[in-house]
């Protein structure tokens, strides 16, 4: 059992023993404590990157007892590897590592009625082809958000019917899900009352997939249905989906970063969203100077679409780059829920 107190340095033997049988999330949350940690999406531009003091003693000995474990009583190899790589990454950073390397990361969701969800997501190491397998600050903050627009007055897609919105299945669809954070978050909140799928390009794909059976935990405890797949929004699909194959919820965040972004978006939209009463379309886009004609854009054709805002605001994160000075960089962020105008 580790040590409740912050300020008492963790001792080898205060950590989960292998012998135990540990389950992945409490190693997986073990070894996040143990590691030379990015910037915090929640912290201010000013508030230091605090960690867990720790005692050297005997940890390298306990991290190589890790990767030594066949950890046969997980359920799924991409939960083993994901431990015995973050294992590994540990003890890489104690022998002087100079850049971050694929990583695990361990994120909080809050839900409403006090618990907090614990979500991994694996995230490659980051170069200029791949900035879709990088978990974004919008998707961080729609993330901390989706407990409160779930239970928001008027509900979140809310049912037709006198049964309660929580005993009704919502198919919803994730669209440029990423890393996934966004879409297993709702996951993890709405359980076996919703099936999400989350999607995007190609090369994104197989690491979300990841993703997804990296969670296989807490998905189980809150019987979760996620399903992954390939949604290009340039391209058409071959038959229109009928009413029953549309979803009824739309996630995206940060989802414009090219000049044909807001057309393509739009589009795609309009091809998967259903007609019903209560379909709703949720964003979340940072306001970023560069991209605020394509944020303008997007609100227009939204409109034109027929859909219309019922809620949204604004919020600031920041992300997990570092200015010159060390400092977090502040990105405002516009959040909003949208439904068909003449059924609202």
């Amino acid at each position: 059992m580790i040590s409740a107190d912050p300020d008492e340095p963790l001792h080898v033997l205060d950590l989960p023993q292998i012998y135990t049988k540990p389950s992945g999330t409490e190693l997986l949350q073990t070894l996040d404590l143990l590691t030379i940690k990015p910037r915090s999406f929640g912290c201010s531009a000013h508030e230091p990157i605090k960690g867990r003091a720790v005692d050297p003693t005997g940890l390298t000995r306990y991290l190589t007892s890790i990767i030594a474990s066949p950890l046969t009583w997980l359920d799924t190899d991409e939960l083993r590897e994901a431990i015995w790589d973050a294992a590994a990454a540990r003890l890489s950073e104690r022998s002087g590592r100079t850049a971050m390397p694929a990583m695990s990361r361990v994120f909080g969701i809050p839900t409403s009625w006090g618990e907090e969800f614990t979500l991994t997501l694996h995230e490659p190491s980051l170069t200029s082809d791949n900035l879709g397998m990088k978990t974004w600050v919008s998707s961080y903050l729609l993330s901390q958000r989706l407990n409160s627009l779930l239970d928001s007055t008027p509900e979140l897609v809310p049912s037709e019917s006198t049964t309660p919105v929580a005993d009704c299945t919502l198919r919803a669809l994730e669209l440029g899900a990423g890393t996934g954070l966004v879409g297993l978050s709702f996951a993890a909140l709405r359980g076996k009352s919703a099936k999400i799928h989350l999607t995007d390009l190609p090369e994104i794909v197989p690491n979300l997939s990841h993703n997804v059976a990296l969670n296989v935990e807490l998905l189980t405890k809150t019987a979760a249905t996620v399903t992954t797949g390939v949604l290009d929004w340039s391209v058409s699909p071959e038959t229109p989906p009928s009413s029953e194959e549309q979803y009824d919820l739309i996630l995206a965040a940060d989802p414009l970063y090219s000049p044909s972004h807001p057309q393509l978006l739009v589009d795609t939209i309009t091809v998967w969203l259903s007609r019903g009463l209560d379909a709703r379309v949720v964003l979340e886009m940072p306001l970023r100077d560069a991209y605020l004609p394509q944020v303008q854009e997007l609100r227009e054709r939204m409109g034109k679409l027929g859909l219309a805002v019922v809620e949204d605001g604004e919020e600031t994160g920041y992300d997990d780059w570092e200015t010159a000075d060390g400092g977090a960089v502040a990105v405002r962020c516009w959040w909003s829920v949208w439904g068909w105008s003449e059924k609202l």
